[in-house]
């Protein structure tokens, strides 16, 4: 048990300096995502607060080409660095380089079906998502230790390290894409995480130990997350928080934030609420010029009428799928000449 807390800690990289409270830091097709029919333009794109009138929404930058067959979703096999079997689901893009790569991470007792209606409409607009199992859920249940045995995980019985070494399934996950990246495949560059409550907290912690590597000389290891979405975020599970990698200076001013709630489901709505008004400070102030503002701005707060949560607001009414496809739109694919592909092999091989 002593080994196991000194490797997980150890994976925590430079982030154990800014995240005080933290220990430690992919057969067959998924099944269908809960309350996930197929996306219709019904609602508007970023209304400031909430969600209400028809509009049509804004396709992507890179959209992909009219009438290109989609690649089909593939189902992999991942092992993370403490012996973990993932299962994911990776959605591959048609548009190569110029490709956004998207990590979608479900919430405690969830599994990767959950998000695979949004994978597929953003596909269509030309991006690319991995979708992960996290480690106790769906098909990721199996962990080989150090001595060669294999242990069965449960989400239910994962204590607060269990919780925390899922930044191993997210790292998998990143690791799997880089080498898509090198293959032409998409752009690591502009890499986008989304997550839905615990997803939340994991995805904000992932991108402050991915914004605390340090490159070498002549290889460029982290900072790759540009973009969060977070889905209904949460407080806390199990001790587990987002506070302090919040607070990490590059995640606080550095990343484009958007977080999504529903109005109806007070106690996520006031925690994204809260958390929204924590970084305002640490972002451009919103231009008054619709235009302008669209440009520049980095931090929003989606609120849909509604009272689902998580991942259950990606249906068509609620808008929220439109929404997230504008994000990405407006942060990664308008910014692709800053954020310009580049061939990350590792000069060491490994």
């Amino acid at each position: 048990m002593h080994l196991r807390a000194r490797f997980v800690s150890a994976v925590t990289w430079v982030v154990v300096l800014f995240l005080v409270s933290s220990t430690a830091i992919l057969g067959q097709a998924p099944p269908a995502a809960k309350k996930a029919p197929g996306f219709q333009p019904k609602v508007p794109i970023f209304q400031p607060k909430t969600v209400a009138q028809p509009a049509k929404p804004a396709p992507a930058g890179n959209q992909a080409a009219k009438g290109k067959e989609l690649p089909k979703p593939e189902d992999v096999s991942l092992e993370t660095k403490d012996g973990v079997s993932l299962r994911a689901t990776f959605y591959a893009s048609t548009l190569k380089k110029e490709a956004v790569p998207i990590i979608m991470i479900h919430g405690l007792d969830g599994q990767r079906g959950d998000y695979h209606s949004l994978a597929i409409y953003l596909q269509t607009l030309g991006h690319a998502s991995m979708v992960p199992d996290l480690r106790g859920h769906g098909q990721s249940k199996v962990q080989k230790r150090l001595d060669g045995t294999t242990t069965t995980l449960e989400a239910e019985k994962l204590n607060k390290l269990g919780l925390e070494e899922m930044l191993y399934d997210i790292q998998a996950c990143k690791k799997f894409l880089l080498e898509k990246n090198n293959a032409g495949e998409l752009n690591i560059e502009q890499l986008c995480v989304i997550g839905s409550e615990l997803g939340a907290i994991l995805a904000v912690r992932w991108a402050a130990a991915d914004w605390s590597l340090q490159d070498l000389p002549a290889y460029k290891q982290g900072k790759d997350v540009k973009a969060l979405v977070l889905l209904s975020p949460i407080a806390s599970v199990k001790g587990v928080t987002m506070r302090d990698a919040l607070a990490f200076p590059p995640v606080q001013s550095r990343l484009s934030i958007m977080f999504v709630a529903g109005l109806k489901d007070t106690k996520s709505a006031a925690e994204a609420k809260k958390l929204y008004n924590s970084l305002q400070a640490h972002h451009p102030k919103a231009s008054d010029d619709k235009e302008d503002r669209l440009k520049s701005q980095d931090l929003f707060l989606i609120q849909p009428d509604v009272k689902l949560s998580g991942t259950e607001m990606l249906t068509t009414a609620t808008g929220v799928p439109q929404n997230i496809a504008k994000f990405i739109d407006l942060r990664l694919v308008n910014r692709k000449a800053d954020l310009a592909w580049q061939d990350r092999k590792n000069p060491l091989g490994n």
